[in-house]
């Protein structure tokens, strides 16, 4: 390649060029020589002890190998230099997540949130803020939805009318509303587009920022102390497909401090384009101490299922009153569990709300992109096999625990009115999916 010739003749006249062999690891990760890639980042960053992101890079590829040890002591070191850097802090969340140290990777979460999203209502005020960005990150502060915007002003009036948000706030929720008429009939309602310079100074301040974070309040155990473990267990293991549903997985009062956590937290950054939802992930907020307990607790309770297997990710999904729900996928992980928090009076078609588990596994030797990001090779997928689904309406506190290899969809929602109402699903992820690809 053109790009590791020109960083090999560098290297010739000067081997202690740092900015060559950080070329060179590049091109070495992309052919897949990931020892020769970590040899050439090593070497660029002991040349450039100074550059964070040379750590971070060898950082990052210490996760792709699965060295979390080394990864973590990289992304230490570049937060020595750049204590402000967004990546470092989330990577290294990263790290300490896939060590099974939840409560430390939090921490590492919730710093970069603080650089990444504060506000001057949240404790931090972004003109003060230190924070290192990458370009990429910008993105979430400029692009927004009808879907998105009509959520946050629900939410905004939600936090108001209970007093949560300071009077001063009503301001900045009348701008909010002024972009929100100001959307043509040409914006479909969970299609992305970018803000324009006008709206993004009415909303900036606010818009994509951690606003509010509900105090934070402990409810042991979280999960109901009266499940049949062992008979979950051999339902899961007998049962083909590997699909059990769980009724009144969490304690009631684990269920209702997540339920208040979802409805207040304004951790809802992520606009999904199809099905009109919107995400909240661990790495950026969703992190109530209910859902650490949940997974510390699944994998002691339900260890004949979820094994050795470590938590992967954990994220909630927020739906508008109507929708199509989410398309045909599957998760790269190993186990799925899937919860419902929604109270059911919300909900007048349970059976058409619910999920759809299908009798067919993406196959192996399929990447990310064919079986998450891309519907159609699925469609056809279970098409071919023509199998009946495993159907489960919905209902509140019940959880589904499938193999993540198994297609699933969510069905079509049609919730009631109210920001209470608004359909909410919870997803753990343990483990890594089996993959020959």
């Amino acid at each position: 390649m053109e790009a590791e010739a020109i960083g090999r003749a560098i290297l010739a006249h000067d081997p202690r060029d740092a900015g060559a062999h950080y070329v060179c690891g590049l091109v070495a990760a992309d052919q897949g020589e990931l020892d020769r890639a970590r040899q050439a980042f090593e070497t660029a960053a002991a040349l450039a002890p100074d550059k964070a992101s040379l750590r971070i890079t060898l950082g990052n590829l210490a996760l792709r190998q699965g060295d979390d040890e080394a990864a973590k002591q990289a992304f230490r070191q570049a937060l020595a230099q750049t204590p402000g850097s967004v990546a470092a802090h989330t990577n290294l969340g990263a790290a300490l997540k896939r060590q099974g140290r939840l409560e430390e990777a939090v921490g590492s979460y919730r710093a970069a949130l603080a650089l990444y999203r504060g506000s001057a209502w949240g404790g931090t005020d972004p003109a003060s803020s230190t924070a290192v960005l990458d370009p990429a990150q910008l993105a979430t502060f400029q692009n927004t939805s009808r879907t998105k915007l009509e959520h946050d002003l629900a939410q905004l009036d939600y936090l108001l009318a209970r007093d949560r948000l300071p009077p001063k706030l009503d301001e900045a929720r009348e701008r909010l509303r002024r972009v929100l008429d100001g959307f043509g009939n040409e914006d479909r309602p969970s299609t992305p587009r970018a803000l324009t310079a006008a709206e993004r100074a009415l909303i900036g301040p606010i818009y994509n920022r951690m606003i509010y974070r509900p105090p934070e309040e402990t409810a042991t155990p979280a999960l109901n102390p009266r499940l049949d473990a062992s008979a979950i267990e051999r339902r899961y293991h007998e049962t083909t497909p590997s699909v059990v549903v769980v009724d009144d997985l969490l304690s009631a009062p684990a269920l209702a401090a997540l339920q208040r956590f979802c409805l207040e937290a304004t951790i809802w950054f992520d606009c999904k384009e199809h099905g009109g939802y919107l995400g909240a992930y661990l790495h950026e907020g969703f992190d109530h101490p209910v859902l650490i307990a949940l997974a510390r607790e699944l994998g002691k309770r339900l260890g004949g299922i979820i094994g050795r297997h470590r938590l992967a990710q954990m994220w909630a999904f927020s739906y508008g009153q109507t929708g199509d729900g989410t398309r045909k996928h599957a998760d790269k992980a190993a186990i799925n569990i899937n919860l419902w928090i929604t109270p059911d009076s919300a909900c007048p078609d349970p059976e058409a709300a619910g999920l759809v588990v299908h009798d067919v596994a993406a196959p192996p030797d399929w990447g990310f992109s064919d079986y998450n990001l891309d519907p159609a090779p699925l469609e056809r997928l279970v098409e071919r096999e023509g199998r009946a689904p495993v159907r489960v309406p919905y209902r509140c506190n019940r959880a589904v625990i499938f193999d993540s290899s198994l297609i699933h969809e969510s069905g079509c929602v049609h919730f009631r009115s109210g920001h209470a109402n608004r359909r909410i699903n919870v997803t753990l992820l343990f483990g890594e999916r089996a993959e020959s690809g």
